[in-house]
C-alpha cells in the first residue's frame, strides 16, 4: 500500500524532455527515449525469470537501487550524451525488475495470507492512489522546475531512495502448497508462451501490445506539444515547466478516478467491452494531437491516462489467477517486452 504510490512518485517526469532538451537537440532526446525502450526489452523478461527464481523482494530492492543509481547519473551528467544513456539504461532496469514484479508480489502475498479474493479491488486501490501521488509529485516539479529543472531530479532521488527503505523491509511470501519451483530460463520462456495457446490470455496479450504502444504516444510529445501552443523557445522557458507540472498532475487525477473506477466497469461492460471503449478513447486523443495544433486539445490531454488506468487492473486481474506462481513474473513481463 505505501510502496505502489511511492513508486509512482516520479518528480522528473513532468520536466523530463525540457530537462534534456536544455542540453541535446529534439532528435537526440527522442534517441534517448528510444535507448530506455531497447533496454526495457533486454532486460524485461530476464527480470520477470529472475523474480521467479530468485524472488520478489530482492527484485524489488534491485529495481528501487537502479533507480537511484539513474537519478543519480542524471544529475551529475553535465552534457554528456553517454553518460545520459548510460541513466536511461539504468532508469530501464529499475522498470524492468519493478514491471510484473510488483503485482505477483502483491498477489503471492494476497494468496499466502487466504486473502486472494481481495486482489483486483487492491489493485483498482493502489492503481489510484499511485496516480494521486503523481498528481502531487508533478504539481511539486512544475513549481521548483520553474527555478530550476534539477531540482526535480534531486527530489526523484530522494524518492528513490525511500523506495529502498520501504523494499528493504518486505516480507517474501514464499511459494504456495503445490506450486513447484521456476525452472531455467529457456524452459521458463517455453513455458510462458505456451500460455499464450489460451485464447482468453492471447487476446489479453495482444491488446496489451496495442495499450502500452498507443499509450506512449501522447506520453511522448505531450510535453512539446505544450511548448508548441506556448509559443516558448527551450532556452527561454517561463510558462512550459509550471503548465506542464499541473497538465501531468491532471492527467493522473484523472487516472486516479478511472482506476478506482476501473473495476465497476468491468463489472458493467465485460472485460472486452471497458477494454477496448478504453482504447477507442485513446485513439482519439492521438487524432486529435495529429490533427490540430491548438489550445483547444490540451485539456483533452488530460484523458491520456484513462486507458492504462482502466486496463491494468482488470488485466492483472485476469491474468494473475490464470498462470502459476512460478512463471506470474515472467509471463506478466513478457507484456511489457511485447508493448
Amino acid at each position: 500500500a505505501w510502496f505502489v504510490p511511492v513508486s509512482r512518485v516520479d518528480f522528473w517526469t513532468p520536466v523530463v524532455f525540457l530537462f534534456g532538451s536544455q542540453r541535446f537537440g529534439v532528435a537526440e532526446v527522442l534517441q534517448l527515449e528510444a535507448l530506455y525502450s531497447a533496454g526495457v526489452v533486454l532486460v524485461e523478461v530476464a527480470s520477470g525469470s529472475f523474480s521467479d527464481r530468485v524472488g520478489r523482494r530482492p527484485t524489488l530492492i534491485l529495481s528501487s537501487l537502479a533507480s537511484v543509481a539513474a537519478v543519480a547519473r542524471f544529475l551529475t551528467a553535465g552534457d554528456s550524451f553517454p553518460l545520459f544513456a548510460l541513466a536511461q539504461i539504468a532508469k530501464a532496469v529499475g522498470y524492468a525488475f519493478l514491471s510484473g514484479t510488483e503485482t505477483s508480489f502483491h498477489y503471492d502475498t494476497l494468496v499466502a495470507l487466504g486473502r486472494g479474493d481481495e486482489f483486483a479491488d487492491r489493485e483498482a486501490r493502489f492503481g489510484r492512489n499511485g496516480f494521486a501521488a503523481t498528481a502531487a509529485a508533478a504539481i511539486v516539479a512544475g513549481l521548483v522546475g520553474g527555478f530550476d529543472l534539477r531540482i526535480p531530479y534531486g527530489l526523484s532521488l530522494l524518492n528513490s531512495a525511500l523506495l529502498v527503505g520501504i523494499a528493504w523491509r518486505f516480507v517474501e511470501p514464499g511459494r504456495a502448497p503445490g506450486e513447484l519451483s521456476a525452472p531455467r530460463f529457456v524452459a521458463q520462456l517455453a513455458t510462458c508462451l505456451g500460455f499464450l495457446r489460451r485464447p482468453v490470455l492471447l487476446w489479453l496479450f495482444l491488446y496489451f501490445l496495442l495499450k502500452i504502444t498507443t499509450e506512449h504516444i501522447p506520453y511522448t510529445f505531450a510535453q512539446p506539444y505544450l511548448l508548441l501552443v506556448l509559443g516558448e523557445e527551450i532556452g527561454d522557458l517561463r510558462r512550459a515547466p509550471l503548465a506542464s507540472g499541473l497538465l501531468v498532475a491532471g492527467i493522473a487525477v484523472v487516472g486516479s478516478f478511472a482506476a478506482s473506477g476501473s473495476v465497476a466497469l468491468r463489472d458493467r461492460l465485460g472485460l472486452a467491452g471497458v477494454l477496448l471503449g478504453a482504447g477507442l478513447l485513446q485513439l482519439a486523443l492521438i487524432g486529435a494531437m495529429a490533427w490540430w495544433l491548438t489550445p483547444l486539445v490540451v485539456p483533452l490531454l488530460l484523458l491520456r491516462s484513462v486507458q492504462s488506468a482502466v486496463a491494468n487492473p482488470v488485466i492483472h486481474a485476469a491474468v494473475a489467477p490464470s498462470v502459476p506462481q512460478a512463471q506470474r513474473a515472467t509471463y506478466l513481463s513478457l507484456h511489457s517486452l511485447g508493448g
